[in-house]
C-alpha cells in the first residue's frame, strides 16, 4: 500500500475542510492533477471528441517537471487519462519516475495497441503505475473493432495478458488493473461476457458508464431509450460478477435512479480537489470543461504560477456558482452537467454535441474548433471539424 508523505497528508484535510466550507479563495492545492501528455493518438474511436486549439501536442520532460514541482508535493494522484495515447509519448517512464520521486499514486489509462514488453516490465519493475486501465468497450472483435477504428482485440488482449504476467514474474501487487466500458446499445449486451473475461483474467475493476452521443453518432445508441434492456443484462453482469470475487463490477445508475438529483444535486467538488493540465499548459477545471473554459497557463515563457492561477477571478466565480443554483453559472455547462445532475435527463445523454458546438472556439482565425482525431493517423495533418477530407 502507497504511503503518502505528512505534506501530501496535511493538504488532503485543508482541502476537504475548503470543500465543506465552499470556500471561494482556498489555501490547499488540488488532490487530483490530470496532465495530458500527448494529444496524438493511433486509433479514431467513433465516439471520442477532443476539441482543440493549434499548439504544443506533447508535452516536455521540462514542463511537467514545472508542475511537478508545484503540485505533487501536495497532490495525492496524478492522472494520465486524458487527451492521446500515453504509450506514443516516448518518454512516459521519464515522466512516471519524476512522479513516483514524490510518492504520488498515478493512474494511466491506455487503449491498449502499443505496450510493449520491455517498457511494461520498467513500469512495473520500478513500481511507476500504481493502477493501469484499459479502454475496450465489448466482447466480440467486430464490436470493439468498430467502436476503436484501428483497434485489434487480439492485440489487446494479448498486451493485457502480458501486464498480468510481467506482475507476477516481478512479484509486485501494482499496477492494478482496470477495463474502461463505454455502455451504448450496441454493445450492451456483450457486457455479462465481458465481465466472464475480464473476472477469469484476474482484472481488478471494471469501470462502465453512459455514452454521451457525439460526432454524429446515432441518439438511439443512448442507454436512455434502452432502461429495460440495460436493467435485464446488469442483472446477469453482477450474476456473473459474484463468481469472481476479486473483479469490483461499477455500473451506471437506471435513470429513474437519478431523478432525486435534479431537485437535490450532488455537489461537485472539481475547483477545489481536481485539475487538468493541458499540453500547451491550460489550466482547466475539470474532465467537461474541454477547451472551453482556460483558467491561465503554467508552461513557458508565457506561463504563470499555478498558486496565481488558482486563486485568480475565474476560479473564485466558479467556486462561489458551481454549486449555487440560485445564481447564473459562471461556467455554463454547470448548469447541467451529468455528475451534478445525474443522467435522468435526455441532455445529458444526446446533448454534448450540441455543448461542444457552442463552447468549442478560443480557435483558429476561421473560427473553427479543431479536432485532430478526425484524421485516422491522429498524430498526422490536423483537419478542421467537420472540414472535406483532402483523399476523399
Amino acid at each position: 500500500m502507497r504511503r503518502f508523505t505528512a505534506r501530501q497528508a496535511l493538504n488532503t484535510v485543508l482541502n476537504e475542510a475548503e470543500v465543506r466550507l465552499q470556500s471561494a479563495v482556498v489555501h490547499s492545492l488540488p488532490q487530483n492533477v490530470d496532465i495530458v501528455l500527448t494529444k496524438a493518438c493511433n486509433l479514431a474511436c467513433t465516439f471520442c471528441v477532443d476539441y482543440e486549439t493549434p499548439g504544443a501536442k506533447r508535452i516536455s520532460v521540462e514542463n511537467f517537471e514545472k508542475v511537478a514541482r508545484q503540485l505533487f508535493p501536495t497532490a495525492r494522484l496524478v492522472s494520465i487519462c486524458s487527451g492521446g495515447e500515453p504509450y506514443l509519448h516516448k518518454g512516459l517512464e521519464d515522466l512516471l519516475r519524476i512522479a513516483r520521486g514524490y510518492r504520488i499514486a498515478t493512474w494511466v489509462l491506455s487503449n491498449g495497441m502499443l505496450l510493449r514488453e520491455d517498457r511494461v516490465r520498467t513500469i512495473v519493475r520500478e513500481g511507476l503505475i500504481t493502477t493501469h486501465g484499459f479502454s475496450v468497450d465489448g466482447f466480440r472483435a467486430s464490436t470493439v473493432e468498430s467502436l476503436r477504428v484501428n483497434a485489434k482485440l487480439d492485440t489487446i488482449l494479448e498486451k493485457i495478458r502480458m501486464v498480468l504476467r510481467v506482475r507476477e514474474e516481478e512479484r509486485k501487487r501494482e499496477p492494478r488493473t482496470i477495463i474502461r466500458y463505454a455502455l451504448m446499445r450496441s454493445n450492451v449486451e456483450e457486457l455479462p461476457d465481458a465481465v466472464e473475461r475480464w473476472g477469469a483474467m484476474g482484472i481488478d475493476r471494471m469501470d462502465c458508464g453512459y455514452l454521451a452521443v457525439c460526432n454524429g453518432i446515432d441518439p438511439q445508441e443512448s442507454l436512455y431509450f434502452h432502461q429495460d434492456v440495460m436493467s435485464r443484462v446488469f442483472a446477469e453482469a453482477r450474476r456473473v460478477a459474484g463468481h469472481y470475487p476479486r473483479l469490483r463490477l461499477n455500473l451506471p445508475p437506471a435513470v429513474r435512479d437519478e431523478q432525486p438529483k435534479r431537485e437535490h444535486p450532488t455537489r461537485c467538488r472539481a475547483p477545489w480537489r481536481f485539475v487538468k493540465i493541458d499540453t500547451d499548459g491550460r489550466v482547466l477545471p475539470c474532465y467537461r470543461a474541454w477547451e472551453a473554459i482556460n483558467m491561465g497557463k503554467v508552461y513557458d515563457t508565457d506561463g504563470t504560477a499555478f498558486s496565481d492561477i488558482w486563486n485568480n477571478e475565474g476560479y473564485q466565480a466558479l467556486r462561489r456558482t458551481v454549486n449555487d443554483d440560485g445564481v447564473k453559472k459562471s461556467f455554463p455547462f454547470c448548469a447541467r452537467c451529468d455528475y451534478r445532475y445525474g443522467w435522468s435527463d435526455l441532455a445529458q445523454h444526446v446533448g454534448f454535441e450540441e455543448w461542444a458546438e457552442t463552447v468549442a472556439p478560443e480557435a483558429p482565425h476561421d473560427g473553427q474548433a479543431i479536432d485532430h482525431r478526425r484524421d485516422r493517423r491522429a498524430s498526422a495533418s490536423m483537419l478542421a471539424k467537420n472540414a472535406p477530407n483532402p483523399s476523399a
